[in-house]
């Protein structure tokens, strides 16, 4: 590893789940070690890929230290901590627990019922009529509570760019691209808004944010 580097991600650069940790590291100005190429359907199964992420699990992060972390949630919140400056985290405790709930709605309901469609969709799941009802119904009672908070401001959290920002664009940035309807996209405006211009304003660069 590089000297500036504070370890290493291993994870396919344009999967968003690797995007999202490194927006993070972009934003913190932390340098990451990347592994262009990586493959997940064999580079997760090898034996020492396996002693440091036991579940096989993409992206893992691999600090020089020797310590790892697996779920793209607990490596993007350990990056997030290493620099407070960037408000990330919002700028209280109140915008931190906020933060936090969406978060956790993130990775328990909106990536969940956006999956079940995804697989759908690319014949990783075999087709179920009811089954992709009640993920729309699910999905839409989500998206129903950022729309809403999306029509008064750009942003999800104490109107600035947070971690909870971060989170939900790159959970739906796919079902957008791919599943979801032009009525669905019409009917949450505000989502579709948020995002289509997501990082515009803060100048990221594109491979940062746009999955193939």
């Amino acid at each position: 590893m590089s000297g500036k580097s504070i370890g290493r991600l291993y994870g396919p650069l344009d999967a968003p789940k690797t995007m999202k940790v490194l927006l993070i590291a972009y934003i913190n100005n932390i340098e990451l070690e990347t592994t262009p190429g990586f493959d997940i359907g064999t580079d997760t199964k090898t034996n020492e890929y396996l002693a440091k992420f036991p579940l096989g699990q993409s992206p893992g992060f691999e600090a020089k230290s020797g310590f790892c972390l697996y779920e793209s949630a607990a490596i993007s919140l350990h990056i997030a901590e290493l620099n407070n400056d960037s408000n990330l985290y919002g700028k209280t405790s109140e915008d931190r627990s906020i933060i936090m709930q969406y978060i956790f709605n993130i990775e328990t309901q909106i990536e969940k019922h956006c999956v079940t469609l995804l697989y759908q969709s690319l014949g990783k799941l075999e087709s179920d009529t009811e089954l992709t009802e009640i993920a729309y119904n699910n999905l839409d009672r989500n998206l129903e509570i950022y729309n809403n908070v999306l029509a008064k401001s750009n942003y999800l959290v104490a109107n600035q760019l947070t971690l909870a920002d971060i989170f939900f664009y790159f959970s739906i940035l796919y079902p957008f691209k791919l599943v979801i309807d032009d009525e669905r996209k019409t009917k949450f405006a505000n989502v579709t808004k948020f995002v289509e211009e997501f990082g515009k304003a803060e100048g990221f660069p594109s491979e940062l944010i746009n999955a193939s």
